[in-house]
C-alpha cells in the first residue's frame, strides 16, 4: 500500500477505501467467515485512529487478526 501524501490523505475515501480492498482481500485469502464485513472492521479502525500512523496500526492488527484464522 502506498502510504505517502500529507497527513490528512489518510482520511480521504480513496485512502479507506484501499484499507477495506485489503481487508476484503486477506479475508478471502484467509477463506473463514468472520462476523464483521471488511467495511465495519475498517470503521472501526478509523473511528478509534487519531493518526495516521495509529490507524496503519490498527489495520496491521486486523489484517493479521484475519491471516491468522486460516
Amino acid at each position: 500500500m502506498d502510504v505517502t501524501g500529507p497527513e490528512t490523505d489518510w482520511r480521504s475515501t480513496n485512502f479507506r477505501q484501499k484499507l477495506v480492498s485489503q481487508i476484503d482481500e486477506a479475508m478471502r485469502k484467509a477463506g473463514v467467515a468472520h462476523n464483521k464485513s471488511s467495511k465495519d472492521m475498517e470503521s472501526h479502525v478509523f473511528m478509534k485512529a487519531k493518526t495516521r500512523v495509529k490507524l496503519l496500526c490498527l489495520f496491521s492488527e486486523v489484517t493479521w487478526y484475519v491471516r491468522i484464522l486460516e
